[in-house]
């Protein structure tokens, strides 16, 4: 006999199911799935020991009828598409015809169906070795799955699983991010017999926001909303200070364009490029290694998304993703920066709230002092007034009048208007508002304003440079003389016209003016730095971003060093004449405030 066999069935099942049944939350999220592809406006979930012992899900979709009810349980039988043409454009979570046959490989099924149609259920129970009519009963309309003895056949399997608080904690996620992609459903989760989670059915994306990461958050964050090419992107975005130290609250969700409300999408996916795009919107406005709390939802027309390149159906590739990255870029981009110029502002409870802690800074670029000749741009509009935290944010910016507090913008009546107290450790400026104290990190502001004043003599051509009577040598690894020379173009529209010159040094003919009497060796040390942590790869847009960042930071006030009352006044009056003044270049926080209330509190006044 030769030394290759065809593997019985119940093998091949077994197999099949480890690529598709990793743990009861992936149980849980391919019979979810089913539910909302057959229409359910409810879905309710039990667990018994995190899953183990049972899983039960109910919903009241449109049912199956009893000969569909027991093909289901075969490889590959799906009603969701009959032809590899429509892959392109498949409307559903679920298409594979692997969910059911591979949760029957791993535990004991029994499914219990009725179309509104019908006047009775009909049960089918299901394991390893194939599926069978088990006889009518009386069910409400819809379709009950229960799931025994989760890898009994498989014990090797049970050993990989956490405890049931962990295995319970994953649904949660799970069904959390369901809640968010289909919010005129409703959700419930028990466990053991005690309610976990319970999203209601609303009619808006904001509501089931309010929902799952409480209605201060939800009604704090910006929506941004951009279309290009029939590609369409709407996102939810919080401040710049809620930041969290992992990505944990960016979701991306995929769809077809027009598939739902909106085109909003209905697929969750763990997706590097929509990643990457959201990190790139928020650009300049969150420190390295800080994420965002941001809701992303992507639409495509057919055929520009493909779902079918993961067996989990949690991974996509877009058709061109150029076009995707660059319009969630900008339509971020754009919201924030409008969000963050007017300070949006949102009703708030007059209590202060637990807040993650942006690591210290201490920066060390060579002084300079605050002109006059910062103020100059006409002042921006006037601030418009307009988020229970799942994962609490940082200090959010809170007033006590009108109820009104802005989780964007620590002096919301402007920086001009607060009246300077003191310097204070030589780096912070303190000072008063109305019914608020505001410190202010003199380096972190004056680098903003320099950084948006080299954005627009760069968005005109006009970075103003002096020319080196003897052009600088800075000496430098290979590889980092290699990346200056292929940012060349990007270099030279910063101010900083040079070439390589030989293998390990880079020839500099001229420098910003915002420099001029500096070690410019020392800053292009630090722009190489940056280069070489993005990646040769990097896009133009980061790259430009990271050199203007370095050059405003470079020529801004030190902290450490005693600034003047005409300087401080200045440097007040300019963060006014800036689009962005919250955070400096590279997101740290410029400002942060404690209102009246919360100062009392401290005194328990």
């Amino acid at each position: 006999m030769g030394k290759i066999a065809v593997l019985p069935p119940v093998v091949q099942g077994q197999i099949a199911a480890g690529e598709v049944v990793e743990r009861p939350a992936s149980v849980v999220k391919e019979l979810v799935e089913n539910a909302l592809d057959a229409g359910a406006t409810r879905v309710d979930v039990s667990l018994r020991q995190g899953g183990v012992d049972r899983i039960v899900v109910r919903d009241d979709g449109e049912g199956m009828l009893p000969d569909d009810a027991v093909l289901a349980f075969s490889r590959h039988a799906t009603s969701k598409l009959t032809r590899a043409e429509d892959l392109p454009g498949v409307p559903t979570l679920g298409f594979r015809g692997e969910a059911l046959p591979s949760i029957a490989s791993a535990g004991r099924v029994r499914l219990v169906t009725r179309p509104a149609s019908e006047a009775a259920a009909i049960v089918v129970e299901a394991d390893g070795h194939g599926a069978r009519l088990a006889g009518p009963t009386g069910a409400a309309p819809g379709t009950t799955v229960e799931v025994h003895d989760l890898f009994a056949a498989t014990p090797a399997r049970r050993k990989f699983l956490r405890t049931a608080a962990t295995e319970v904690g994953h649904v949660v996620d799970l069904l959390t991010r369901l809640a968010v992609a289909c919010p005129t459903t409703g959700f419930r989760l028990e466990h053991d017999g005690r309610e976990v989670v319970a999203y209601p059915p609303v009619q808006t994306l904001r509501q089931r926001l309010a929902q799952v990461l409480g209605a201060e958050r939800a009604a704090g964050m910006v929506e941004a909303e951009g279309i290009r090419e029939g590609v369409a992107v709407r996102a939810f975005l919080a401040s710049p200070r809620e930041s969290l130290a992992t990505a944990r609250l960016v979701w991306t969700f995929v769809a077809l364009a027009g598939g739902t409300e909106r085109g909003v999408a209905r697929r969750w996916v763990r997706d590097r490029l929509l990643l990457r795009a959201v990190l790139d919107g928020y650009e300049s406005l969150l420190m390295r290694g800080r994420y965002p709390v941001a809701m992303v939802f992507v639409a495509t027309p057919p055929g520009e998304c493909d779902v079918n390149v993961h067996p989990a159906k949690l991974e996509v590739r877009f058709r061109r993703p150029a076009l995707v990255h660059q319009l969630v870029v900008s339509s971020l981009r754009s919201a924030l920066t409008t969000a963050l110029k007017e300070g949006a502002t949102v009703d708030v409870v007059a209590a202060a709230t637990a807040r993650e802690v942006a690591p210290a800074y201490v920066p060390a670029p060579p002084p300079v002092t605050v002109e006059p000749a910062d103020v100059g741009v006409a002042a921006p509009a006037a601030p418009s007034a307009t988020a229970s935290p799942w994962t609490r944010p940082a200090p959010a910016a809170l007033s006590t009048a009108g109820g009104q507090g802005t989780l964007w913008q620590a002096a919301p009546e402007g920086f001009a208007a607060l009246r300077f107290v003191g310097q204070v450790f030589e780096g912070y400026l303190l000072c008063e508002g109305r019914g608020r104290v505001v410190l202010i990190d003199q380096h972190a502001a004056h680098e903003r304003v320099r950084f948006e004043r080299l954005r627009r003599q760069h968005a005109a051509g006009n970075v103003e440079r002096d020319p080196l009577l003897v052009p600088e040598t800075v000496t430098l690894p290979r590889l980092q003389v290699a990346l200056l020379g292929e940012h060349q173009a990007v270099l030279a529209a910063a101010g900083m016209e040079g070439e390589p010159f030989g293998a390990d040094t880079f020839l500099l003919r001229t420098i910003p003016r915002l420099l001029r009497g500096k070690d410019v060796g020392t800053l292009v040390r630090a722009i190489a730095d940056e280069l070489a942590s993005e990646g040769a790869s990097g896009a133009a847009a980061r790259a430009l971003d990271g050199v203007l960042a370095t050059l405003a930071c470079h020529s801004a006030v030190r902290v450490g060093q005693g600034l003047a009352p005409g300087q401080v006044r200045a440097l007040l009056e300019a963060m006014d004449t800036v689009d962005v003044n919250a955070h400096c270049p590279h997101g740290r926080p410029v400002a942060v405030e404690l209102t009246r209330v919360q100062v009392e509190s401290l005194f328990g006044r």
